[in-house]
């Protein structure tokens, strides 16, 4: 709490100096992201599944002259839509809304500066985007574990600071805070470089998270370290990442922890028709062989408008990944849908 009472009190001092300003709110923008269709995991049936169901608004509130308060307010209706398929919850369409997005963001001149209680890692995004070319099989650790990777793409109580960019990179600097009552201030760190060219680009980050975020079983501290790489060519694009990680909480260690590396590489390519294709792979190698896994994707696509698309896909898993609550989360899989953005 130490950190958010003393960020509060700047806050507080700041506006006590601070001339009155009118500030002007704009109206917001509506946008959305709904993606479905029908999916088949071996071991499971066949069901229609929401993917997203993403609602949000985004604006920004004039302050002064080139100051602008900018944010965004997301919700993700998709598990409660599915909730009827969840045998834990046995509830139809009461699951849980989720809030993807609430986050504050003030760009400057001396750089962009961020709070955000709920909001996509920047982490995952930077450095995982390159090879996320799919609907189904994104490598991510939550909320739908793809069993390879760690980082989250989701994060909460976030403070984060952007250097301003300087041929065509920055540095990024966050704090964490999940948790108000285990005594640490900041219960994560992180920071990466981003570059970004024109066809070329890259992204380098690590994340500490302390021992006391940990499971019970945890020893040490936290340390996820990745890298990531992109190209783009027209309608090519290609992208690779590696992930290292140090210290992971595993439950079935004397210690409690053990070490992994994760590697992903993908290429999509889509045609001015709108047709694509998108092909890749993903492993991880672990301290203990039971925990490894690998998977072989495959997306075909043809976008119908610019707002429209649909798609098929499968991953070929090596073995099934399971939840840390022990449910099949995925396994190989067979999915078609389509997108609707707007």
């Amino acid at each position: 709490m130490k950190l958010k009472q003393t960020l509060l009190a700047a806050a507080v001092c700041a506006a006590a100096a601070t001339p009155a300003l009118a500030v002007e709110l704009d109206k917001p923008n509506f946008y959305g992201n709904l993606n479905a269709g029908a999916l088949k995991i071996e071991g499971k049936d066949a069901e229609a599944e929401a993917f997203e169901l993403e609602l949000g608004l985004q604006g920004k509130a004039a302050i002064d002259q080139g100051l602008n308060l900018n944010y965004a307010v997301e919700v993700d209706l998709a598990w409660a839509a599915n909730s009827a398929d969840d045998p834990t919850t046995g509830r139809d369409g009461e699951a849980d809304v989720h809030v993807k997005e609430a986050k504050f963001w003030l760009p400057t001149r001396y750089g962009l500066f961020v709070a955000a209680p709920r909001g996509t890692s920047g982490q995952w995004t930077d450095i995982y985007g390159p090879i996320n070319h799919y609907e189904y099989n994104v490598s991510r650790a939550d909320p739908r574990p793809d069993g390879i990777f760690a980082q989250p793409d989701r994060t909460s109580g976030t403070f984060a600071y952007h250097t301003p960019w300087f041929m065509k990179t920055k540095l990024v600097f966050a704090a964490i805070t999940l948790n108000d009552s285990n005594g640490k201030d900041a219960d994560g760190r992180s920071v990466r470089l981003v570059h970004k060219g024109d066809n070329l680009g890259f992204a380098i980050g690590t994340t500490q998270l302390v021992q006391e975020q940990l499971p019970p079983f945890a020893t040490d501290d936290y340390l996820i370290s990745a890298a990531g790489v992109s190209y783009q060519l027209g309608g090519l694009a290609l992208g690779a990442v590696w992930e290292n990680n140090r210290n992971a909480p595993y439950p079935l260690d004397p210690q409690g922890k053990a070490d992994f590396d994760s590697y992903g590489v993908s290429a999509q390519y889509i045609t001015e028709g709108g047709a694509g294709i998108a092909v890749g792979y993903k492993e991880k190698d672990h301290d203990y062989s039971a925990a490894d896994n690998s998977v072989y994707t495959v997306k075909l696509e043809q976008r119908i408008t610019p707002q429209v698309k649909v798609w098929a896909e499968t991953g070929q898993y090596d073995k099934p990944v399971v939840s840390p609550q022990g449910a099949l989360v995925t396994d190989t899989n067979y999915a078609i849908g389509f997108n609707l953005t707007f």
